[in-house]
């Protein structure tokens, strides 16, 4: 089968080896090339099976995190998926990974009851899912090179975006999406964006509960902005930044009579498979702010954001969507582009440059 993909589990855990070897045998279309019980013995077997996905655990005989940068140096493309213990301590490092361009940092089901080990299967099926489709058609957008995420000049047209609003009124509030491949992005976004900033920024990123503190505090550590995770009743004040924690849906309450507004969290059922959602955010925003609002959706799988940018867009919104070419996974932007919402389709260089136009 031409678009097979070969897969590399390097876990020193032979439970959690006979898990994925079973779990990898049931999808169509991936084989299992090879294990690999050491760092010394993962380096030395990506020269010899040329894997197109590695499962890696980051446990302390594997190398650690440590060995995502080996492995990335060897080769920016390389994809891989952390696949971490539950008892995992330290979201630190499973946040430096992400923000390194792994794919996923799923935890691992301890046996085929668990509820992680549908939720595992159901990422690995999407992720190989887009990687055979590379294979199969490698002109096609759908994931792209890590050292050039950033900015890269388009080779193909995104579909047409339409400008239905002008971008030169200033924004009272900016609010961000994204998933899958977000936190690298995110990482460099941040890191450039000016502490000079008027309006609050409003963040959903797809990501597990305990890791979002974590992810909250590496992004504050690379920017001028004050970034953290939004804790219920946070009041929302210019230049700011509030991160949606995960497994909470995060909404902005109405103005008061002193026209504050601030953040309100709840255990709602999902929305689009994920909670938070930025659907729910994007709505809630739409409800509260009467002022510009600039929406920005980024890289991640499915269709979150959409509907709430649909909702966005009758209150006066300037929306921006990542671009095929730098996204890892052309999926919430291309909703959004598909939809006819998008206002201009950027790289994140670009996106950068707009919200400091918009945003001081």
């Amino acid at each position: 089968m031409a678009d097979r993909l070969n897969i590399l589990i390097a876990d020193e855990d032979p439970g959690s080896v006979t898990l994925l070897k079973e779990m990898c045998a049931a999808i169509d279309g991936l084989q299992v090339l090879g294990v690999a019980r050491s760092r010394d013995m993962l380096m030395a077997k990506i020269n010899t099976i040329v894997p197109d996905l590695i499962l890696l655990d980051p446990a302390p005989g594997l190398g650690g995190i440590e060995t995502v940068a080996a492995l990335k140096k060897t080769d920016p493309d390389l994809n891989i998926i952390i696949t971490y213990h539950p008892d995992h301590p330290d979201s630190d490092s499973l946040i430096n990974a992400l923000e390194m361009g792994v794919y996923e940092c799923l935890e691992k089901p301890l046996d085929v009851t668990s509820r992680q080990y549908n939720e595992f299967r159901l990422h690995l099926l999407t992720v190989t899912g887009l990687l055979r489709s590379r294979k199969r058609f490698p002109h096609k957008p759908l994931v792209r090179e890590y050292h050039n995420r950033f900015f890269m000049p388009k080779r193909n047209p995104d579909p047409p975006v339409k400008k239905t609003v002008s971008s030169f009124e200033k924004a009272e509030i900016v609010v961000m999406a994204s998933s899958t491949g977000g936190p690298e992005i995110l990482s460099r976004i941040f890191s450039i964006l000016p502490g000079t900033l008027k309006a609050p920024i409003l963040l959903v990123q797809h990501i597990p509960a305990t890791m979002t503190g974590y992810f909250a505090k590496s992004l504050n550590l690379k920017s001028e902005l004050d970034i953290f995770e939004a804790a219920h009743g946070d009041e929302i004040l210019p230049g700011k930044v509030y991160i949606a924690p995960g497994g909470r849906h995060m909404t902005v309450s109405k103005p008061d009579h002193q026209c504050r507004r601030t953040v309100s969290l709840n255990n709602r059922p999902l929305v689009n498979s994920v909670r938070p959602s930025a659907d729910v955010l994007f709505q809630s925003v739409a409800e509260s702010y009467n002022g510009r609002k600039l929406a920005v959706v980024l890289t991640g799988m499915g269709e979150d954001g959409k509907k709430g940018v649909a909702d966005l867009k009758t209150r006066n919104c300037f929306c921006i969507t990542q671009t095929s070419e730098t996204c890892v996974v052309y999926g919430m932007p291309r909703a959004v582009d598909e939809a006819g919402l998008s206002d201009e389709s950027l790289d994140p260089l670009d996106i950068t440059q707009k919200i400091v136009f918009m945003a001081q």
